[in-house]
């Protein structure tokens, strides 16, 4: 990421859930693109399987709360944050609801990204803004697919445009004047 002269950087955080492994790999890409710190979320509970998939669904439709281990980032400390979610039955991921309903009243402007096997990810971009409560800056939805043959190129890339230009650079900190005693 490209800094003016005189500017500090922008703090970015990318917060994401991933199952499958395809949510991680637009996340890190994303988190590359920005030079962003990086918070995965892990559910406490064994998520692989034919059972763990049930379960996953099961917790996205009737919107049940996951048991996430402890974050090691403060959204508050960041200029922007960039959630993505895999997702479920045409419905936000339950690590990531569970992320965004602890964290809905500290964000700072988001941008939100969706991985999904084939419908459903407008409704979940809906649904996480609606928990958000505001509108993001920048969206991405994403077929599994197209993730990991390489084809979301163009659709990152404009994404990331509109992140880029969505967060204003921090302004410098405040020059700190030192006085020197003068002997008489």
């Amino acid at each position: 990421m490209l800094t003016p002269p005189g500017m500090n950087p922008r703090k970015v955080l990318v917060v994401f859930y991933s199952r499958s492994g395809t949510t991680r790999v637009l996340a890190d890409l994303i988190a590359a693109a920005l030079d962003a710190d990086v918070e995965e979320l892990h559910d406490v509970r064994d998520r692989n399987g034919a059972r763990g998939w049930l379960r996953s669904i099961v917790e996205a439709t009737f919107a049940r709360p996951a048991a996430l281990q402890p974050q090691k980032h403060d959204p508050m400390d960041y200029d922007l944050v960039v959630v993505g979610t895999p997702v479920w039955n045409a419905r936000v991921s339950s690590p990531v609801r569970t992320w965004l309903e602890i964290n809905a009243g500290r964000l700072p402007p988001v941008a939100l990204f969706a991985t999904m096997g084939g419908r459903g990810g407008d409704r979940t971009i809906a649904q996480m803004t609606a928990m958000v409560g505001r509108s993001p800056r920048a969206t991405l939805v994403a077929v599994n697919e197209e993730v990991w043959r390489g084809q979301m190129v163009n659709q990152v890339a404009a994404f990331m445009r509109t992140i880029e230009q969505s967060i204003p650079t921090r302004p410098p900190p405040p020059m700190q004047v030192q006085q020197q005693a003068h002997a008489h």
